[in-house]
């Protein structure tokens, strides 16, 4: 129950953000650019807190209780986007396409974000219902229903989404050796000298793959994007799903 307090806290809490003119989409976007800066493991709210010239209190009115509201926010300012301007006379097949599209366009202009939507359950929320609604609604028309929903949509999700978080996994900070060669220096080196006759195709294959493979890179898919392969996939989980309906499309 809400006592007078609460809402005499909130009264103020209110007032003070009103007297900085900050509303939640500055709190957002103030967030992602710290944890652009800095990483999201780096992230605090206190600092962001300062910099936008509130306390802590002013941030969490904005977005919730806690810190994982705000980190729902940050997923929802992404994924509540998605669904803006698409064609719902569109086939269901073309929409997933262009949503996942958009979605990966989007987690690469904030890279640093990628791993809040794609690995931890923090940023989870009720702020991303619209784009679950979205690709539940594609997944109904093209012969999804019942229990056939959910496999559909984590096998879409979790794929797709699951592919930006790695293509976008940053590498390693670390300073230079004594001989001034950084990870990355060393990691290169080492993948160049792969054993020809203990890994035949892998050593065939290097002027291909080398650092343009998961395992195999020493760079972010932010500096060496990955889209053949994103396209790859997203066609392979499409055709599979249009394959495998259970029940005619809509």
């Amino acid at each position: 129950m809400t006592t007078g307090n609460d809402e005499e806290k909130g009264k103020v809490l209110r007032g003070r953000a009103a007297a900085v003119g900050l509303n939640k989409n500055q709190v957002v976007a103030a967030a992602i650019a710290q944890i652009g800066e800095k990483g999201l493991a780096a992230f605090s709210l206190r600092e962001l807190a300062r910099k936008l010239g509130v306390s802590p209190a002013v941030i969490y009115w904005h977005v919730g209780g806690a810190k994982e509201d705000l980190y729902a926010e940050i997923s929802a300012s992404i994924t509540g986007t998605l669904s803006e301007g698409l064609d719902a006379d569109m086939p269901w097949d073309d929409r997933l396409r262009q949503v996942f599209l958009k979605y990966r366009e989007l987690v690469h202009r904030h890279p640093a974000v990628a791993p809040l939507l794609g690995a931890q359950m923090k940023s989870n929320g009720v702020a991303n219902l619209d784009w679950v609604e979205t690709i539940l609604s594609a997944l109904h028309d093209g012969g999804y229903r019942g229990d056939a929903l959910r496999p559909a949509f984590n096998a879409l999700v979790g794929g797709l989404a699951g592919f930006v978080t790695m293509e976008l996994a940053p590498p390693p900070v670390s300073k230079p050796d004594s001989e001034g060669e950084t990870w990355q220096d060393l990691f290169a080196k080492r993948v160049a000298q792969t054993d020809p006759e203990l890994y035949p195709l892998t050593a065939a294959a290097l002027p291909e793959i080398s650092n343009r493979i998961f395992v195999l890179r020493w760079q972010s898919g932010a500096e060496i994007p990955y889209n053949d392969s994103f396209e790859l996939l997203l066609d392979l989980l499409v055709e599979g799903l249009k394959a495998r309906a259970p029940a005619p499309p809509s």
